[in-house]
């Protein structure tokens, strides 16, 4: 090849190379931008799987067991699940209103004059016993046949007794009752000796009605053992029993009401663990109300460290002037005398002037009020005592509440020496219970008076305390009058009363108006407000105009002018906050809002099970297609260009090697040229 001709050819091939350069240059840069479009496709597909939406949980069934169909939240659809949208103003897309029921109610419009129900003048009159058989219906109606039959097996008289019908109170209500009317001593012995040959007759009501002055004497009976589990109402209306000597009191265990009696000179005296002057046991639901025990000598021979039968252990006896072990109510009663415990030790059970132990577990199941004890307790001589020794109540550790009530009398060793230990004497009644209004006299301490006002804690006032405290005390009777509780030295009726509260007396301190609290109580039984029929009317009775009016109800309805909400916009504002999911609240709670009077409870978006945050399939499925439509388009730009990318490589080597072959041959001319001419 001339020299010419190989520059010529030399010149073409750097024409063609910087040509394959640019070529190259090229196709690197449309797989750079393909390598750019790739992570553009990858980024939006990546976009589409994240993309999720708020829909209605598929997991609930209808009523036939299918599954619902999953659609995204609406208003409606949330609603199904018993769910509301709340803005913090309102119900989105609902209101109330006023809707009718079709139901009616009947609602009093007005009052007029029933001209068949005259109102006469009243006029009070005696009410005496009248013939039970007249009186239907009545409390106890469903026993008047038994009382008939026991009073029929008496073989006595009307003298001596009769069924009757009367009224008294009973739950502080005044109320007719059949009763059996016992009227003489030899109807009462009748009636002992029936309770203890028949069952029935422990369960019956009976009413004391003696000639004016008489009373009922116990000493007949040389060991009386008291009545047993009698449920009865036991109204002695003022009837004094008298010499009472036996084992217990008027009752061993008293699970009804006794009433109005009076018992006096009483001796008491057994080893067994429940003694009362009005009852040994007092059960659930008993009641004493207005009962005077006067005169009581009790002696509990209980001795430690002796073999007693199964239940009559010193340590859980209780001994008390009116009752042994309580588990009732006490109202409007009183015990004075004296306890004898010869064998007390410090193992022994419970001593109270007025109850021995009140046994109820529940606070409040037993109230004891308007009472007071006079009681005397004499220990033996030993050193140490139980602290369930109390001029009132031994034990309070099962709570009652105590109100209008006075403690007195002392507690002395045999030989009357006064006991020093820590929680003797009058402290202890009121460690555990509700009191109000108690007084007490503390004889460790030179007779210091002790009050209670509304605590449980006493307060002192040396040697007397200020009657003005108490002046303005009064009880509400049945019939609805009052009569004053206490009654200080300068009030009528002080001096009476006081005779059987000397000790009250000698301190000068107020004395409960047992006295009146009775004869009210007495006096309310005997006589009552009845119509003057003779007297011209004063007025009718007034019945009632009524009239039949629709019952609406407020109900949650859809709202018309409501503009409504997309599926995206409702989950915008539920996830930022500005929306929040309600459900009607069982009750109000400080955790509920109140929308229009309606109480609803917040339920948290992330924790409710109605909702679920899915992915739309159709929308992930055009991703997936879109995704690898463009993958395979980029894979086959990707093939071309790495054939090109090839082509371009192979013809740039050839025409390199051919470019380096055309300059060793010029090389090789310019060589022979210069030897030819030097």
């Amino acid at each position: 090849m001339g020299m010419s001709a190989a520059q010529a050819r030399l010149l073409y091939i750097t024409a063609q190379l910087n040509n394959l350069s640019h070529q190259g240059q090229a196709v690197s840069d449309a797989k750079i931008r393909l390598s750019m479009d790739t992570e553009a496709i990858q980024e939006k597909y990546t976009q589409a799987l994240a993309n999720t939406n708020l829909y209605v949980n598929s997991n609930i069934f209808s009523s036939t067991g299918t599954t619902t169909k999953s659609e995204l939240i609406s208003l409606e659809n949330l609603k199904a699940q018993n769910l509301l949208v709340y803005d913090g103003n309102k119900v989105l897309g609902y209101k109330y209103e006023q809707v009718d029921t079709g139901r009616t109610q009947t609602v009093v419009v007005g009052y007029e004059d029933d001209l068949t129900k005259p109102i006469y003048p009243t006029k009070t009159e005696k009410v005496g016993f009248e013939d039970a058989s007249n009186l239907i219906p009545a409390y106890g109606t469903e026993s008047l046949t038994e009382m008939e039959a026991i009073v029929a097996a008496s073989g006595l008289g009307e003298d001596d007794l009769k069924t009757s019908s009367y009224t008294t109170v009973i739950n502080g209500k005044e109320t007719e009752i059949n009763a059996i009317e016992i009227k003489s001593q030899a109807g009462f012995e009748a009636i002992i000796e029936a309770m203890g040959t028949n069952s029935e007759a422990l369960k019956q009501n009976y009413v004391f009605n003696l000639p004016e002055g008489e009373s009922i004497n116990l000493g007949v009976y040389q060991d009386w053992p008291g009545i047993p589990a009698f449920q009865g109402i036991f109204d002695g209306n003022g009837t004094t029993f008298e010499n009472l000597n036996g084992s217990q009191g008027l009752f061993s265990s008293l699970y009804g009401t006794v009433k109005n009696v009076n018992l006096a000179n009483a001796t008491i005296a057994a080893d067994t663990d429940a003694i009362g002057g009005m009852a040994g046991y007092l059960a659930d639901g008993a009641s004493i109300e207005n009962c005077n025990v006067t005169n009581v000598d009790i002696t509990c021979n209980l001795q430690p460290d002796t073999e007693y039968p199964e239940g009559y252990q010193p340590e859980r006896a209780g001994v008390g002037g009116l009752v042994g072990l309580n588990n009732g109510n006490i109202s409007g009663s009183s015990v004075s005398g004296t306890i004898n415990v010869p064998y007390a030790d410090e193992s022994f059970g419970y001593i109270g002037g007025a109850i021995g132990a009140n046994m109820n577990t529940a606070k409040g199941d037993s109230k004891i009020s308007n009472t007071y004890a006079d009681v005397n307790i004499v220990l033996s001589d030993n050193a140490d005592y139980s602290n369930s020794i109390n001029g009132f109540i031994g034990d309070d550790t099962h709570e009652t509440y105590i109100s209008n009530c006075v403690s007195m009398g002392s507690i002395t060793t045999a030989d009357g020496s006064p006991i020093n230990g820590s929680d003797l004497a009058n402290w202890g009644p009121v460690i555990e219970s509700d009191v109000s209004n108690m007084i007490a006299l503390d004889t460790r301490n030179n007779n210091n008076v002790l009050y209670w006002g509304s605590s449980t804690s006493p307060t002192f006032d040396s040697g007397s305390t200020d009657s003005n405290v108490l002046s303005d005390a009064y009880v509400e009777l049945p019939d609805g009058s009052t009569v004053k509780v206490w009654l200080d030295s300068n009030d009528e009726g002080y001096a009476d009363e006081a005779e059987n509260q000397t000790t009250s007396a000698a301190n000068g301190i107020p004395v409960l108006n047992l006295g009146a609290i009775q004869e009210s109580t007495l006096a309310q039984e005997v006589e009552k407000e009845v119509p003057d029929t003779t007297q011209e009317p004063i007025g009718y009775e007034q019945k009632a105009i009524t009239e039949e009016i629709p019952i609406m109800e407020t109900r949650l309805v859809q709202d018309p002018d409501f503009e409504g909400l997309t599926s995206a916009e409702l989950e915008m504002g539920l996830k930022s906050g500005k929306y929040q999911l309600v459900t009607p609240a069982n009750e109000a709670t400080t955790q509920s809002v109140s929308i229009n009077g309606t109480d609803y409870e917040l339920v948290s978006l992330n924790a409710c099970t109605a909702i679920s945050e899915q992915q739309d399939e159709q929308k992930l499925a055009l991703a997936e297609a879109e995704y690898e439509k463009a993958m395979k388009e980029i894979q086959t730009k990707d093939k071309r260009y790495e054939m090109d990318q090839k082509r371009i490589d192979t013809e740039y080597d050839a025409l390199m090697t051919e470019e380096e072959s055309i300059k060793n041959v010029i090389n090789k001319n310019v060589e022979r040229s210069f030897k030819a001419f030097g």
